[in-house]
């Protein structure tokens, strides 16, 4: 997409969710510019968009077999293999990626991002400092849920996008020194 024009179009087919419409503006795309790895990830997606799971995981392994160091396309990969009901282990990598689930580890690297903090994070933030160490197999919505049943954390909520995170600390005791 080189300039706002192409963006535009982009941005119709997505607003009116017309996915088959998006599949074949974006191969009309790729084609016009094989090389713009922009519009390729912008392909990969649409075919996503529009439930052809299998296609995008063959035309993102494609570029990614090219520039396996990308996250972005090894991402797609990974989103379209569980979207199919797969699992890392059924594509063959470069790299094997790092997969993050919801388990007590996961519990604890949040623990440990909040524990130095003064003030209640956004989930949000959890999320992107998860998103350090590997791909997240689920959504924030999902990490809230968890996150709930640990008594360690503390939530301030209008709303799941408005929520604020902390965590519980041991108070001191405060004795009283006589003299």
């Amino acid at each position: 997409m080189k300039d706002f024009e192409d963006w535009g179009i982009y941005a119709d087919f997505y607003d009116r969710q017309d996915w088959s419409g998006l599949v074949v503006y974006c191969e009309k795309e790729v084609v016009l510019d094989p090389s713009d790895l922009h519009t390729a990830e912008r392909l990969v997606e649409a075919y996503h968009l529009n439930g052809n799971y299998e296609k995008a995981i063959e035309f993102a392994s494609q570029i990614y077999q090219k520039y396996p160091d990308i996250p972005a396309f090894q991402d797609m990969i990974l989103d379209a293999l569980f979207a199919l009901g797969k699992t890392e282990e059924d594509f063959d990598w470069i790299e094997c990626p790092t997969v993050i689930r919801l388990s007590s580890n996961v519990a604890n690297m949040c623990y440990n991002y909040l524990r130095p903090k003064r003030k209640p994070r956004d989930l949000y933030d959890l999320c992107l400092e998860l998103q350090k160490q590997g791909y997240l197999a689920f959504s924030e919505h999902e990490l809230l849920e968890f996150l709930q049943l640990d008594s360690r954390f503390i939530f301030n909520s209008d709303g799941p996008i408005t929520t604020k995170i902390s965590i519980r600390r041991k108070s001191k005791s405060r004795t009283k020194k006589c003299t």
